[in-house]
């Protein structure tokens, strides 16, 4: 009898750990990475090749404030009471400081070393004087006259910081261990990911740098998202499981980072539509809180 239900268990959980048309769980998360990495190429390649382009600024708001939701249920939701089972045996405290870690390294990237916000200031007002008619060959003409080369300096530091935060948001694409949770992530993350393309996009236009040149830099930014998934994966494959967990507390707070300091407070900067951004963001929220619940929920009767 014994045997029987642990055979029946077994059979349970390779049922539940099933990916579609049986292919392994890892080649699902190299698919999730090209379909994110051509999101991420074709929302600065289309533009740059264009002599002027514009945003829908309701549908990319919207999109954006639900990938905070997204973001922060994940964090809150899944990765944090997943990581603390991870934990057992050590300090109560120490997988919510590791959370704090992953919070404070992404707001020193942004904040302190880079000032990331200031610069993506700065594109997003160059880009709206665009957007009301002003033209903007003139604009970069008289910037390469002034400080050509500050704004340069400027938009290759905005790479770096955009390219820490990438590769700490992939990574937890490669530590998620189901099937569901990699596509979650890959969808939150593919609403995400276009508004920082298109800010680092125009960042580099400011610059007067060649379009050569710019394209350069933005493929080195395409980059990061497979180095962050490498990393994850190798961590979830040949690591033992307390460093999964440090790794999935550190990036649950770069998601509440993400979230609480990023997505929202730039959504509601301006009043515009923000009660349609509010209901947005809460959808996101119980969407996803919803479906990880349910799928925790089967793992635990499987058990």
């Amino acid at each position: 009898m014994p045997n029987t239900a642990a055979s029946a268990s077994e059979t349970a959980l390779n049922n539940a750990s099933q990916t579609p048309f049986d292919l392994p769980l890892n080649m699902w998360k190299v698919i999730f990475q090209i379909f994110l990495t051509a999101i991420n190429v074709i929302f600065w390649l289309v533009p740059l090749r264009m002599r002027n382009f514009s945003e829908n600024e309701l549908g990319l708001g919207l999109a954006n404030a639900f990938s905070g939701g997204v973001f922060l249920s994940l964090a809150f939701g899944h990765l944090i009471p997943e990581c603390i089972h991870g934990f057992e045996g050590y300090n109560e405290s120490l997988p919510f400081m590791i959370v704090l870690g992953g919070y404070l390294l992404i707001f020193f990237v942004e904040k302190v070393a880079f000032d990331t916000d200031t610069l993506l200031n700065d594109t997003s007002e160059e880009l709206k004087g665009d957007q009301d008619g002003a033209n903007m060959k003139t604009v970069a003409s008289s910037n390469c006259v002034q400080d050509t080369s500050n704004t340069g300096r400027s938009a290759v530091i905005l790479l770096g910081a955009l390219a820490v935060h990438s590769i700490l948001e992939m990574t937890a694409l490669g530590l998620a261990d189901t099937f569901g949770e990699s596509a979650l992530l890959s969808l939150s993350i593919a609403l995400h990911q276009p508004a920082e393309s298109i800010a680092l996009l125009v960042a580099f236009l400011k610059s007067g740098m060649p379009k050569n040149q710019i394209a350069k830099y933005l493929s080195v930014f395409s980059c990061m998202g497979p180095i962050g998934v490498a990393i994850g994966m190798g961590v979830n494959e040949f690591a033992a499981p307390i460093v999964d967990s440090i790794m999935l507390a550190a990036v649950a707070g770069t998601f509440i980072y993400v979230g609480a300091t990023e997505v929202i407070p730039e959504e509601w900067e301006h009043q515009n539509h923000k009660y349609k951004k509010f209901f947005t963001l809460l959808s996101g929220i119980v969407s996803i809180f919803a479906i990880t619940q349910y799928s925790m929920n089967l793992e635990a009767k499987i058990q």
